[in-house]
């Protein structure tokens, strides 16, 4: 059977793919351009092979101008700086993230929306906020902590109330303390409440001839440390360690003397329209103001019998100032006090000595700190 004329026994030639062909190196030369040399090319060779360079061709790269790299740098810098500026959106984009007008770079510190910038995650107001007040409520606990255990052993308003003093009180009570054979009357005035009617407290020393305070007896016991300081240098036995002792001394006299009150009211039942302890300190203060006469007479030199007269006065005054002060303590005013009249002959005959003992031992103490 003939075939037609269209078709051939003769298959088509295999397909091939083409090889790839790698492009000769080094790259050729980029076509000349005015004003540069082939010198200059990235790609052209300074060196041939010479035995110092090991066999090696050297090629040279264009040289770097510091000054055109600094002057792109603050181009760049200028230009960020004018886009946060000039964009509304990419300032507060940049504030969104966390971060200032100098960038991520930048230190640490706060932005303007008072949030925390530069890696503090999790810090926001909120955060802030809460923290704060936590801070406050602790403070305050603790302050309320202080003050109630504080004012257990201290009271502070009737300190406070000690030391409210004015000029012609501290004359007229000076007055007092040394000179107190013809004052009267003795008792301590009541504050009454504006409405009612109903006692109050004391009048404070400002108002009350008769009311102890805290202000005489502090200044009169840093007066005696200097004058006992003084008296060592005047004997030409001075010492830095005197001042200390002095004051050391004089406290710890004040102190025993208080416990020893103190114990003898325990040990009478002395209940309702005693002073405090507060009040008793200041009581046993005043007798620095005798014993500052006295130093200040030795000093002037007159003998021993002046000397010794003049401490028998300070310490008969202060005794008498004490008995006449204190019998409010041990003995208290039946009008102000509901347990005074409900006392036997005997507990007042014990009370009275009681007090006689507390101002006859004025001349032991007076005695001891007389002693400079």
């Amino acid at each position: 059977m003939a075939q037609p004329p269209f078709m051939s026994s003769r298959s088509p030639p295999p397909l091939q793919h083409p090889k790839p062909t790698h492009p000769a190196y080094p790259p050729p030369e980029p076509p000349h351009t005015p004003g540069r040399s082939s010198a200059s090319s990235p790609y052209s060779i300074t060196g041939r092979l010479s035995q110092d360079d090991g066999g090696y061709q050297r090629y040279s790269s264009p040289p770097v101008d510091v000054n055109q790299q600094q002057q792109q740098h603050q181009q760049q810098h200028h230009g960020a700086a004018s886009t946060s500026a000039y964009n509304p959106r990419a300032g507060s984009s940049a504030h969104a993230r966390g971060f200032g007008a100098a960038g991520p770079n930048a230190a640490m510190g706060y932005n303007n929306n008072n949030n925390f910038g530069g890696g503090w995650p999790g810090m926001n107001d909120a955060t802030a906020q809460m923290g704060m007040q936590f801070a406050g409520s602790a403070v305050q606990a603790g302050h309320d902590y202080v003050e109630k255990n504080l004012h257990r052993y201290i009271p502070l308003p009737l300190v406070k109330t000690c030391f409210s003093v004015t000029n012609s009180y501290v004359l007229r009570k000076l007055r007092l303390v040394l000179f107190p054979w013809r004052h009267r009357p003795w008792g301590r005035q009541i504050r009454r409440a504006a409405e009612g009617g109903s006692v109050d407290a004391w009048a404070p020393p400002r108002d009350d001839i008769n009311a102890p305070d805290l202000y005489i007896p502090t200044m009169a016991l840093v007066t005696y440390t200097l004058l006992a300081t003084l008296a060592s240098g005047l004997q030409s036995r001075f010492d830095p360690e005197v001042l200390g002792l002095s004051l050391s001394k004089a406290i710890g006299v004040v102190v025993t003397e208080f416990v020893v009150i103190k114990l003898g009211c325990y040990l009478l039942d002395v209940r309702g329209g005693g002073a405090s302890g507060v009040e008793l300190l200041g009581y046993g203060g005043y007798k620095f103001v005798g014993i500052i006469a006295t130093i200040l007479v030795s000093f002037l030199n007159v003998g021993w019998a002046f000397t010794g007269a003049t401490f028998f006065y300070t310490f008969c005054a202060n005794a008498f100032f004490l008995l006449r002060s204190l019998k409010y303590v041990l003995l208290p005013d039946p009008s102000t006090s509901a347990t005074a009249a409900t006392l036997s002959p005997g507990q007042r005959s014990r009370r009275i000595q009681f007090l006689f003992v507390v101002a006859m031992a004025q001349a032991l103490w007076m005695g001891l700190l007389s002693l400079v």
